[in-house]
């Protein structure tokens, strides 16, 4: 019997093991209420009996598998790192710093848009946007109630901030993943984003300025603010110094230094 030899797969080939994909992570997931872990190791099955299909062996799939798995090391390793110096940052008060000085020029005229710029810096400096939703959100959230603000406004400000700079962090694990499996340079992808993400940011930021005039009373006090600051200058020793480690780690990465050593010397 002769051998097929191998061959890509065609569009519904591909649509249908995607299919197959989601309704097993459904099946797992929502009906076995299951890890999903196993989805994910019974899904392997579905892609082995395309690839055999294909005329792909096994072996060669494996040798896939395994040189995939290799690519992905370096992001492993970054992203590993990057844990360390977020944690360290935010124990050191480098991350309440930000929020510290963020909250001392906020006025309630353009809270929104300083909510914007807070959020989208602190997620830049930390590469999570889950992490900066928990802390500078939760803040921005109080002050902005106590400014009379609509919250669900002020969600959009923080959530547009916070993934915004997590989009072009040199920290964040998304960003570090996708230029490591492209095999492209960290900076190089970053770079290319902005052809997009800076038009958006200026736009959105401009938004929120002017949205924020409608709503806010020149009148109203920032005791709200006052709390938030009092409370991180209780907790944490915040001057000046601690903005340098953010600025040095970014700084040597937008010169193409190695990331690895780069993000540890930033602890």
């Amino acid at each position: 019997m002769q051998q097929r030899s191998p061959r890509l797969p065609s569009a519904t080939q591909v649509v249908a093991v995607m299919a197959g994909f989601i309704a097993i992570m459904f099946l797992f997931l929502n009906v076995l209420d299951l890890p999903i872990q196993l989805a994910l190791f019974s899904s392997w099955f579905l892609v082995i009996g395309l690839g055999n299909w294909l005329g792909r062996s096994y072996d060669d799939m494996q040798q896939g598998l395994i040189q995939g798995i290799h690519n992905g090391m370096v992001a492993v390793l970054v992203l590993i790192t990057v844990g360390a110096l977020i944690g360290t940052w935010i124990a050191g008060g480098v991350v309440p710093a930000i929020i510290y000085y963020g909250l001392a020029i906020m006025s309630p005229q353009i809270f929104l848009c300083a909510a914007f710029i807070i959020c989208m810096l602190t997620s830049l400096a930390t590469g999570t946007s889950f992490g900066t939703a928990g802390t500078a959100g939760i803040a921005m959230m109080g002050i902005g109630y106590s400014f009379g603000m609509p919250l669900p406004l002020v969600a959009g400000a923080v959530i547009s901030g916070a993934y915004v700079g997590d989009k072009m962090s040199p920290l964040s694990d998304t960003t570090v993943m996708t230029a490591s499996l492209c095999k492209v340079d960290l900076i190089d992808h970053i770079r290319s984003m902005m052809w997009v993400s800076v038009p958006a940011t200026l736009l959105t930021a401009l938004l929120f300025l002017g949205v924020g005039f409608f709503y806010v009373d020149a009148g109203l006090d920032t005791g709200r603010a006052d709390l938030a600051m009092q409370a991180l200058g209780s907790h944490f020793t915040v001057n000046g110094w601690l903005l340098l480690p953010a600025a040095a780690v970014i700084t040597m990465l937008t010169m193409r230094l190695p990331s690895i050593p780069v993000i540890c010397s930033g602890r």
